[in-house]
């Protein structure tokens, strides 16, 4: 998290081009939208089973990183995909890893936001990032498969998200603040019911290896770019080196 809130900042400082960074996480951990508490999750839980619990630099709720791709897109406002209007690009963006997912034969269409549902109070739901959306978010038949947040930064665009390769995600349910077992029972069924993973529609088995692949040439081909791969500047992991610090909430 801190390298992509560096990557971010050198960005919007012309130090290095406009950024999709891909990456998966070891151990699985969960990640806490920029402005929730680690009061969310029940710490000494995820301790005992070797979970780590990050803060993101971008918004939103928790997820949990575990068989998913997570995407980071850092744009400055010399992009020409960057517009001041914070859908507009997320739009854009959206409309990349449809594109990217279109390729691996997954048929995906935006999904509008939704209430929550009536068997949950009000806010029940509001620590998770599957159990809502918003608008231009990506899912498969009312189902969702892709959680994103985006956040600007020093003038600049950072946008994160979660691509479920397989159904590990239900187990956040289990890392909740304490509430009662059959609470979390019926979260992790909603959450079933409304979250599907490439996995579960794919005709073929997918990775990370194959989603990054086709993420890589989905963006080229739907915004008419070719990307050039290049490694962490050491100005970047120096930075990012004296900032880790914000970003995190358990190591294990």
């Amino acid at each position: 998290m801190a390298l992509d809130m560096a990557m971010t900042e050198a960005v919007a400082a012309g130090k290095v081009a406009p950024t999709l960074r891909l990456y998966s996480w070891r151990p699985w951990a969960i990640s806490l939208g920029y402005h929730q508490s680690d009061q969310d999750v029940d710490v000494q839980r995820c301790r005992a089973d070797h979970i780590d619990v990050v803060l993101r630099p971008t918004g939103g709720r928790a997820i949990l990183h575990a068989n998913e791709l997570t995407y980071a897109v850092a744009l400055p406002p010399s992009s020409p995909f960057f517009l001041k209007d914070v859908l507009t690009v997320y739009e854009i963006i959206s409309r990349s890893l449809v594109r990217s997912l279109t390729l691996l034969g997954i048929d995906v269409d935006f999904e509008r936001a939704k209430k929550t549902p009536k068997e949950f109070a009000r806010g029940d739901l509001s620590t998770l990032c599957y159990a809502s959306s918003v608008q231009y978010e990506i899912g498969i038949n009312g189902r969702k498969l892709v959680g994103s947040a985006q956040r600007r930064i020093n003038g600049s665009a950072l946008q994160h998200g979660s691509i479920l390769i397989g159904e590990e995600h239900l187990q956040i349910t289990k890392y909740l603040s304490a509430k009662s077992e059959s609470w979390r029972q019926r979260v992790k069924q909603y959450m079933q019911k409304n979250t599907i993973s490439l996995n579960q529609v794919s005709d073929q088995k997918i990775d990370y290896n194959t989603l990054a692949n086709a993420l890589k040439s989905g963006f080229e081909q739907e915004l008419g770019i070719t990307f050039v791969e290049q490694d962490t500047s050491t100005a970047e992991l120096q930075q990012a080196r004296k900032i880790v610090s914000k970003f995190s909430i358990l190591a294990t």
